[in-house]
């Protein structure tokens, strides 16, 4: 069982990447790449502060080490992400920009799922 704080970082992680998800959408269809980095930004800080920082110490070690799996697949995933968002910014052809949203989306997809499972384990 996860404890509260690790609990209520994954549900508010999955909101708010659920939020950009939509907001992608939006501006897909706009294409201001300003916005999509500036949103991407305000989600990199949180995330860093609250997702990013989290430990196994707080866990029993029952789930300790299924946890300590799927967080480094959240870093690491969201680490490219962050690289997908900084090639998004330096693409000037259409083609390539949909690339980048499209590779975006399916990290996004990835994150999400991966939230749930970390949710899902606590119940």
């Amino acid at each position: 069982m996860l404890s509260t704080s690790h609990n209520r970082a994954y549900q508010d992680f999955l909101t708010l990447l659920t939020k950009f998800v939509e907001k992608l959408a939006k501006q897909e269809q706009e294409s201001p790449q300003s916005e999509i980095e500036q949103n991407f930004h305000e989600l990199s800080s949180w995330f860093a502060e609250n997702v990013a920082q989290l430990s196994s110490q707080d866990l029993p070690p029952a789930i300790a080490s299924r946890w300590q799996g799927v967080q480094t697949e959240i870093l690491r995933e969201f680490k490219l992400l962050s690289t997908d968002i900084l090639f998004l910014a330096a693409s000037r052809q259409q083609t390539t920009q949909l690339k980048r949203l499209k590779s975006i989306n399916e990290r996004l997809t990835k994150l999400i799922s991966y939230c749930q499972i970390m949710l899902k384990n606590d119940n």
